[in-house]
């Protein structure tokens, strides 16, 4: 009878722990936008806080609708890190922030040049994007970026916590050597890349491309499959640019993307950009305009 007492205490102990590990970080939550802020806000912060994110992978930023617990846990926070003014954003950010006062907020690019989508695709007419004013808000997909991205990340945590600041600081130079290293790698693998033009079906690499000399041609418009006559200019340019790869994300179908494909006898490349993963995907990415 005791043997059994000990062996119901050990398997009682974890989950105890467990509870008293959920209350001791009650309050202590962050929530970002989306699943890429959450892995540079975790590196960052460490054990110190609990990070949520709004936007699930496989879900887009333009179109996805909040849950109740969502915008409960968003009143809950601390703070909510955003990469600019996503698509769920533009009706709902003054709303979370009207029923949470005491929120804090933070915009992650609030000190990086922002790019039009004019800038990142090389193609003469206006492409899908985040926001309505025809600025690229995908910063994140770009080495340079990720640095501002992360000291902005390390400077708001010390405003939040100063007496965790060495902590935070000590984490934050380790994230932003470990994004110079990926940076290296990824020059590494495009030194000697020929053809330089690639296609995608979201304009999500505009940052990427502007870092490594790429040129990203996209084939929605506006949240929308081309037309037919739009088709058939894809397909010419992107024969005339030697266009050997097509990029499709994974939360679109990208059937436009895979008949020019097909039609240029290009290679069909699944990213994630809103993976958690970031520092994977970019050099998949990377890798992927090279086999």
């Amino acid at each position: 009878m005791h043997k059994i007492s000990q062996l119901l205490l050990c398997c009682l102990l974890p989950l105890t722990l467990a509870s008293c590990g959920e209350a001791l970080t009650g309050g202590q939550r962050l929530t970002v936008s989306i699943e890429p802020l959450r892995y540079f806000v975790e590196n960052v912060a460490g054990d110190k806080f609990v990070v949520t994110t709004l936007v699930p992978t496989g879900a887009s930023p333009e179109t996805y609708e909040l849950t109740p617990q969502q915008v409960v846990e968003v009143s809950d926070s601390r703070a909510y890190f955003t990469v600019g003014t996503l698509g769920l954003e533009k009706t709902r950010l003054q709303k979370l922030t009207e029923n949470a006062p005491e929120l804090v907020t933070v915009n992650v690019s609030d000190s990086i040049p922002l790019m039009t989508t004019d800038e990142t695709n090389c193609t003469d007419e206006h492409h899908g994007h985040l926001h309505s004013d025809g600025v690229d808000l995908h910063t994140w997909t770009s080495t340079t970026s990720a640095r501002a991205i992360v000291k902005r990340i390390c400077h708001a945590l010390v405003e939040l916590d100063s007496a965790n600041a060495a902590f935070y600081a000590h984490r934050s130079d380790s994230l932003l050597a470990h994004i110079d290293s990926i940076d290296v790698q990824i020059r590494a693998t495009l030194r000697n890349l020929q053809h330089r033009t690639f296609l995608i079906y979201h304009p999500a690499l505009g940052y990427f491309a502007r870092d490594y000399g790429l040129q990203q041609m996209s084939v929605e418009t506006d949240g929308k499959e081309p037309s037919a006559e739009r088709m058939q200019q894809l397909i010419h340019r992107a024969q005339s640019e030697n266009v050997k790869v097509v990029f499709i994300q994974t939360e679109h179908s990208g059937r436009a993307a895979r008949r020019i494909a097909e039609a240029i006898g290009g290679r069909v490349v699944s990213i994630s950009p809103l993976d958690y993963q970031w520092d994977a995907q970019m050099l998949h990415i990377a890798k992927s305009l090279v086999q």
